[in-house]
């Protein structure tokens, strides 16, 4: 059946659909883990149809690519990772009894959702859920009162029970006390959605949570309420962000709650699939790179409160910790820490380096005047004529600056650092080139 073919943890398929997105030139052999290669090809073929392709070498090797482009589709098509479920048959039958038994949006005790059950005729199969099978014998709502003290429940009732209060923590449900029973009723919106319609579609693509949007979406598009054409058309549009969204989701938490998290995470240039590390940090914020698109979390050992930063796509799992006492006082360390930060990088200089950079154009209309400007960061630009400006900035670590100094070479026309090793390596990044160019040229 249909309904049994499902994926029953995003987890178990985060990994494989990054490797097609970004490794799509690999073949089975070449990925680090090939346990559930198979079974993970089999179910993106299904689900994303169209962008997930197989091809084969001249040797016969196969390779799945999975290609997107964002100028051409309206919405993530990872989304659908997000809505689908493992489930039995008879988890689908209580689905529809229990949203019917709620549907007049009166509140019920357990022992009424259990009579409407009984009336469906869902007590003649197996338990979802492994408890037995399901007794056919008449109750009341005082049959239940026990399990308000905790007491076990057998049979189809407990599984109501269990399902009622998976709904709850969802949000299908709401409940409240009445005496000494617990009642439950379907959670209703008044929010008229289809006036929030383009909030929405903005909000499903951009937003690290955007698959909430991409469910309010679903809930219009049921009820007719979807706009002629999409509004919107992105020109960058990391689309396998989607799969990190429980991951963010579990971060935002404790970073609301003043909680600590245990991050499990593979390094950097690591194939063992036996070593990852295993961390508690305190998380600060959220890094997101506008140039590569990756992302990061920005925490605090708990040990010395010294920044680490750490890539969402490199983390396994990650779990909410324990309470952090004295979240506030990491999180000003951090922020002051970081207003000297130049990328992602931070290895606990206690000094300061000082650079200035003096560039001079051709022209007022050299982007590369304008891009020192818009590219500065926390560092000051004077402009000293209609062609000449000078950057200063102090950072704790100078190394990751390199890369985007040399950027304007051909411009510069004075370079100081305090750390005389960062200008040393500038020289000699630049003598190499030119040796490089000039035996070219012969």
């Amino acid at each position: 059946m249909a309904v049994n073919d499902r994926i029953k943890d995003i987890g178990t398929i985060r990994k494989w659909v990054r490797e097609f997105s970004l490794f799509g030139e690999k073949t089975r052999t070449d990925f680090t883990e090939s346990s559930g290669y198979r079974y993970a090809v089999n179910k993106s073929l299904k689900l994303l149809k169209g962008y997930l392709t197989e091809a084969r070498d001249d040797n016969n090797c196969k390779h799945v690519f999975l290609s997107v482009d964002a100028r051409d589709i309206a919405h993530n098509p990872l989304f659908i990772y997000f809505k689908i479920h493992a489930f039995k048959d008879n988890d689908i039958k209580l689905h529809f009894v229990i949203l019917n038994a709620l549907a007049d949006g009166q509140y019920k005790t357990i022992g009424q959702v259990y009579q409407f059950a009984l009336n469906s005729n869902v007590y003649d199969v197996d338990d979802a859920d492994g408890a037995g099978k399901y007794s056919d014998r008449e109750t009341s709502d005082d049959a239940f009162d026990d399990d308000d003290f905790g007491l076990p429940l057998n049979g189809m009732d407990s599984t109501i029970r269990r399902k009622l209060e998976e709904y709850l923590a969802n949000g299908i449900l709401v409940a409240k006390k009445t005496g000494r029973k617990k009642v439950y009723s379907l959670n209703s919106c008044s929010i008229d959605l289809k006036r929030w319609i383009y909030a929405i579609d903005f909000f499903s693509e951009i937003d690290p949570l955007g698959v909430i949007g991409s469910f309010l979406r679903d809930r219009l598009d049921r009820t007719g309420g979807l706009p002629a054409c999409d509004p919107f058309v992105f020109r960058h549009h990391y689309v396998h962000h989607v799969l990190d969204a429980e991951i963010v989701q579990t971060i935002a938490d404790a970073i609301h709650k003043h909680c600590s998290v245990v991050v499990v995470n593979r390094p950097m240039h690591q194939n063992n699939s036996h070593a990852n590390l295993k961390n508690e940090v305190v998380p600060i914020r959220f890094y997101h790179s506008v140039q590569s698109g990756r992302r990061y979390i920005v925490a605090c050992q708990r040990a010395n409160r010294q920044l680490t930063f750490l890539r969402i796509d490199r983390i396994q799992t990650v779990s909410l910790g324990g309470k952090v006492p004295d979240y506030l006082r990491y999180y000003e360390n951090a922020n002051e820490r970081l207003k000297h930060v130049w990328g992602v990088s931070d290895i606990g200089n206690r000094e300061l380096t000082h650079l200035e950079m003096t560039i001079r154009v051709s022209s007022p209309d050299d982007y590369a005047i304008k891009r020192i400007d818009i590219e500065k960061r926390h560092g000051t630009v004077e402009y000293l004529d209609n062609t000449t400006a000078r950057f200063s900035i102090d950072v704790w670590e100078d190394r990751e600056m390199l890369p985007w100094v040399r950027t304007f070479i051909g411009n510069i026309i004075s370079l100081k650092c305090s750390n005389q090793n960062f200008i040393d390596r500038f020289n000699h990044d630049l003598s190499k080139s030119l040796k490089q160019y000039t035996e070219g040229m012969i």
